[in-house]
């Protein structure tokens, strides 16, 4: 899709510094910094989104209750520890 964009005397420099700094073309680096602004209003992942989710092992095997936090802290050490003593 066509743009066409109009900067001011005081705006003009930036995109000329930018594309100073990088081996981009105009439209290369307009796409890219729309879409890097567009990235920082999106919501965040949570850490368990990026690591990819809940380890399937607590999936199915958690109690009622299991969601509080000291619970989680217990089953995981337990679950470590059984980890740590199985042979190699």
């Amino acid at each position: 899709m066509p743009l066409t964009v109009r900067l001011d005397a005081d705006t003009e420099h930036c995109p000329n510094d930018l594309l100073d700094e990088t081996s981009q073309d105009k439209s290369s680096l307009i796409r890219q910094l729309i879409h890097e602004r567009w990235q920082q209003g999106q919501p965040r992942p949570s850490i368990t989104q990026q690591l990819g989710g809940h380890p399937e092992i607590f999936l199915d095997t958690l109690s009622a209750g299991s969601a509080e936090r000291l619970q989680r802290r217990r089953l995981l050490s337990q679950h470590l520890q059984k980890r740590r003593s199985e042979p190699s």
